[in-house]
């Protein structure tokens, strides 16, 4: 009895076969690789070329592309189409002898496995794909006994988690390494580019902050940028944001709230909605330094008239002018200025101690 050799890498020899039909008519075609015992599977409702070489195309995109393919001799592996795939591909194709299975023994192995497990589901009553998935993760990280190891560390050099708990749970410390420091730097490039293009800045919003939202949709054109309404921060984590109103909790991007600041007391005055205050002083408590800047200004050797005396003027109408009448004429009582009261305007200025009468220069003329 000879034996297949061990290959020299994960994928490089891949074994393929069909198991069915299923009690629901589908079927259920294998992948197996020879270095890993890694399994791929997939169900099917038609088996023809078409149908294996479009699953093929779907499996074979995230491993690749195997070297030697070992399949029996199924009309669907024999077909002019599935040899033009394999060629196109790069895939050597070894087919078995008619009638000898155990040429093919690493996957006629697994259905063995696959064809048990359908069978307890089928007596259960279960779900035979969730079964079949449950068997084929559990199957995939178990340490197999040819080669000592769990498929998915040979076959990706990790273990990948299931629910059992393993070393990779506990925290390890993580190395660093050449691509670790390489990931930094491009980050850090590509986060101070992207804050220079758009003039990011650092918004200081914090736990208990009042915030406004800003809105996304605009019913019209004169819909304001952020809506009135204020909102409080119940938690913030890195640039996400939870934000909550009358048991409405909200979760946002910080970009997307603007911060209410707090105003104090003081504060009034700059509110731009307010009035200044202006503090207006009655005239009776003027200091007499501002009531001299409003007197007129003294001759030498004249007392300014008090203010608590009356200040009259005489006019006198001369040629059809009135002009201020002089102190002879005022006092030597002219017959044409007694006879005709109409002629004298006799005008009393009263100062009081609040108002304030300045009189600079000599007086108009005055024309009837």
């Amino acid at each position: 009895m000879s034996r297949t050799p061990f290959p020299t890498g994960p994928w490089i020899c891949v074994a393929s076969d069909l198991l069915g039909p299923l009690p629901n008519g589908e079927f259920l075609l294998v992948f197996i690789d020879y270095y890993s015992r890694y399994i791929e599977f997939k169900f099917l409702r038609s088996i023809t070329s078409t149908t294996i070489i479009d699953v093929m195309k779907e499996i074979f995109c995230r491993p690749g592309f195997p070297k030697y393919l070992r399949t029996d001799n199924g009309r669907q592996y024999i077909s002019s189409e599935f040899k033009e795939y394999c060629k196109v591909c790069g895939i050597e194709q070894i087919r078995t002898p008619p009638y000898w299975p155990q040429a093919n023994g690493e996957v006629e192995n697994i259905n063995k496995l696959l064809v048990k497990r359908l069978k307890i589901a089928y007596q259960h009553k279960n779900n035979y794909k969730e079964e079949i998935q449950k068997f084929v993760l559990m199957y995939n990280v178990t340490p197999h006994s040819s080669t000592g190891s769990a498929p998915t560390q040979l076959m990706f050099n990790r273990l990948i988690r299931d629910k059992m708990p393993g070393i990779q749970d506990l925290g390890a410390e993580v190395l660093d390494s050449a691509e670790r420091d390489q990931d930094c730097v491009a980050k850090q490039k590509g986060k101070e580019s992207a804050d220079k293009k758009r003039g990011a800045k650092e918004i200081d919003i914090g736990v208990g902050d009042k915030v406004l939202i800003k809105n996304v949709v605009f019913p019209h054109k004169l819909t304001p940028n952020f809506d009135p309404t204020e909102y409080d921060v119940l938690e913030r984590k890195g640039n996400i944001a939870i934000v909550s109103r009358d048991g409405r909790r909200l979760t946002r991007n910080i970009s997307h709230l603007k911060k209410i600041p707090i105003r104090s007391p003081s504060d009034s005055s700059s509110d731009p909605g307010s009035f200044p205050q202006v503090q207006v002083t009655p005239p009776e408590e003027l200091t007499n330094t501002e009531q001299s800047e409003h007197q007129p200004a003294q001759t030498a050797g004249m007392e300014p008239p008090s203010l608590d005396q009356g200040l009259k003027l005489k006019l006198i109408k001369k040629g059809g002018m009135w002009e201020p009448a002089s102190k002879s004429e005022g006092d030597g009582g002219s017959s044409d200025v007694s006879a005709d009261v109409n002629d004298w305007f006799i005008i009393s200025l009263l100062c009081s101690s609040s108002v304030t009468r300045t009189i600079d220069g000599p007086a108009s003329p005055v024309r009837k």
